[in-house]
């Protein structure tokens, strides 16, 4: 990395001075994304590149909070897919803690607080849940158009007709997308989730490892960071928050509230969220095509509520399921955090975990702490009786409202295209390139995208410094299909 220069910017304050800096590629955020770029560049040789951070640490998502005495993942929280999954490689490389989560440890609670056994129910619903990503296969290999997973659903035969079905569904579905069934799609849903990572990363490679460790999920990103940025490496520009990002087919220049930087490239890590919500301006703006892709795509957000007590009142299971009757879902997944495997049963620390999707989420993000404990405690009180005890301590996350975020993960909807979604992460001339969980077709939404589609690109950079860049495909239009049907000529009045 060379710097050429330093100029005074009039809108510092006196004093201040902004370097302008030059340099082969910046990479923008540090999550696990720009992470995995960064390790890339670096072990084939190329140097010559920032990365820039708003926050001041890197990991992106992978966020710690304490509620007592306990450390708990507020952000990212599996290792979903284990085998040869990179993520999972990381665990085992720096013996990251874990739980196995098993959704079949299960207790169910009616409308009405009664504890009831909905075993035989739970189960027809996973099997409904099989037999909807099959069709969605082979809905993909003989080219049929998309569904949404309600009508997957129904044709598979899943009608939910109570409280107790609506809370399964919630629970089967939801919980995995963030979004409900109404909006998102089968079949890029079959390529996603349980059906890639059980198969893609070798045998017995289904496990869902929830991490516990006291050092946080971000440790093991940390440590990847270390092996490229020494202590002191002013190539990584931390508490740097970018504001504009000006590119043609010559090079790109961004603009910090610090700095100038100069690049031949640059790699966004965004999230979706930041990407829709127009935080950084574009210098000329992204074109139609990009945009079209973009924003026909999902940010999820997915809420997890952690409560802490003084004594424990629930049972022993991992999860515990409320058949809500005033709200599907709200308040509905909880999950023990003191089971056997997970954190010890300390005195006066003592958590009990509730995750919200989507509508309920962002319901939930709009209420203070106080107000979510009041929400939470009256449920708790339907599902336990009036003699629990008050909580000591409570963490709500606000994903939605963080602006380097703007959400939790990504989720593929029914009606974006798989041309879409390829105009998401073409680059711009060759220039920009585009990396995050939500530019991975396969892997939208988990770790395993981030740090895939990262490599990615910073491999493609390469390839393009090298020798020439890869060929990337965009559409600049998108066309319906001429499938046969009947016209129906309409009068315009």
């Amino acid at each position: 990395m060379k710097t050429f220069g330093v100029i005074a910017l009039a809108t510092l304050s006196v004093g201040a001075l902004a370097e302008t800096i030059h340099t082969k590629v910046a990479i923008l955020g540090g999550g696990v994304a720009g992470i995995s770029a960064a390790l890339n560049f670096t072990l084939n040789g190329m140097n010559d590149f920032v990365m820039v951070e708003a926050r001041d640490v890197v990991g992106g998502r992978a966020q710690t909070a304490k509620l007592g005495n306990t450390t708990i993942e507020i952000g990212c929280n599996w290792v979903q897919g284990t085998g040869t999954n990179p993520i999972n490689q990381l665990r085992l490389k720096y013996d990251l803690k874990t739980a196995v989560t098993s959704s079949s440890d299960l207790a169910y609670i009616d409308e009405h607080g009664k504890k009831v056994n909905a075993t035989d129910r739970m189960n027809e619903f996973n099997d409904i849940r099989g037999k909807m990503q099959d069709m969605g296969l082979k809905r993909l290999a003989a080219n049929q158009v998309d569904l949404s997973s309600r009508a997957a659903l129904a044709i598979n035969g899943w009608i939910p007709k109570t409280p107790m079905d609506n809370a399964i569904e919630s629970f089967g579905y939801d919980l995995e997308t963030g979004e409900t069934a109404e909006v998102g799609s089968l079949e890029f849903s079959s390529l996603n989730g349980e059906a890639s990572y059980v198969t893609d990363f070798g045998p017995n490679s289904g496990e869902n490892l929830m991490v516990i460790d006291q050092r946080g999920f971000k440790y093991i990103f940390e440590q990847e960071a270390a092996r490229v940025f020494k202590k002191g490496d002013k190539r990584l520009m931390l508490n740097t928050k970018v504001k504009s990002i000006a590119y043609n087919n010559k090079g790109v220049t961004i603009t910090t509230d610090k700095d100038t930087i100069i690049a031949d490239y640059a790699i966004t890590t965004f999230s979706l969220g930041v990407l829709q919500h127009r935080d950084v301006e574009w210098v000329p703006e992204l074109p139609d095509w990009k945009v079209e892709g973009l924003y026909g795509f999902h940010m999820a957000t997915y809420t997890k509520v952690f409560l802490e007590f003084p004594t424990k009142f629930w049972d022993d299971v991992e999860m515990t399921l409320y058949a809500n009757p005033n709200r599907s879902g709200l308040y509905s997944a909880w999950q023990n955090m003191n089971a056997p495997g997970y954190f010890p049963n300390k005195k006066d620390n003592y958590i009990f975990m509730v995750t919200n999707f989507q509508d309920n989420a962002y319901h939930v993000e709009s209420l203070t702490d106080s107000q979510v404990q009041a929400e939470a405690m009256e449920i708790l009180k339907k599902m336990y009786g009036n003699d629990i005890p008050e909580p000591v301590g409570i963490v709500v996350p606000r994903w939605t409202q963080d602006p380097l975020f703007r959400g939790s993960y990504s989720n593929w909807p029914i009606g974006e295209l798989d041309q879409h979604h390829e105009n998401m992460v073409a680059p711009l001339n060759n220039r920009v390139f585009f990396a995050g969980e939500a530019m991975s077709k396969r892997y939208y939404g988990f770790l395993q995208g981030a740090w895939f589609t990262g490599a990615s690109a910073a491999s493609n950079i390469n390839q393009c410094i090298k020798k020439r860049c890869p060929t990337a495909t965009y559409y600049p239009k998108i066309f319906n299909a001429k499938a046969k049907g009947v016209q129906v000529k309409r009068n315009v009045v």
